[in-house]
């Protein structure tokens, strides 16, 4: 019993410490959006066009659900790489939110694991008292 109850202590020390050094990734100051880029393939319509031949047209568009509807942008060529930045930092964070959520549920199955196995210590130890006071009202 005590052995189960170390290595499920110990367990619970690791999750902690994995909580813990989670707990930094929040810690940034990087603008996040929740946005995503992708390239858009499209035809332009004109007859004698390239893209009429199969070879489309290629445009980087920012998918945004900011304000009441989502938008759909087309940013400068300049912008697009600190775009790509700040919607792979939120998708980083929250990665590491899910992250999260897992562990902590992890967590509360190892406390009441310990709890379970703590508490049948003590229905042992009070049955130890049962037995000693029953044997000494018994003389």
């Amino acid at each position: 019993m005590n052995h189960k109850l170390s290595q499920l202590r110990a367990k619970l020390q690791r999750t902690q410490d994995d909580i813990q050094q989670l707990l930094e990734e929040f810690q940034g100051r990087q603008p996040m959006l929740p946005a995503s880029l992708y390239t858009l393939r499209r035809r332009c319509g004109k007859a004698n066009c390239r893209c009429a031949e199969g070879h489309l047209h290629a445009t980087t568009v920012l998918s945004y659900r900011g304000g009441q509807k989502p938008q759909t942008i087309t940013p400068p060529t300049n912008q697009i790489e600190k775009l790509k930045k700040i919607t792979d930092e939120y998708r980083r964070v929250r990665k590491a939110r899910t992250t999260l959520v897992r562990l902590q549920g992890q967590l509360l199955s190892i406390v009441d694991q310990i709890q379970d196995l703590r508490v049948a210590e003590g229905e042992r130890a009070l049955a130890k008292v049962r037995s000693t006071a029953s044997h000494s009202t018994r003389r």
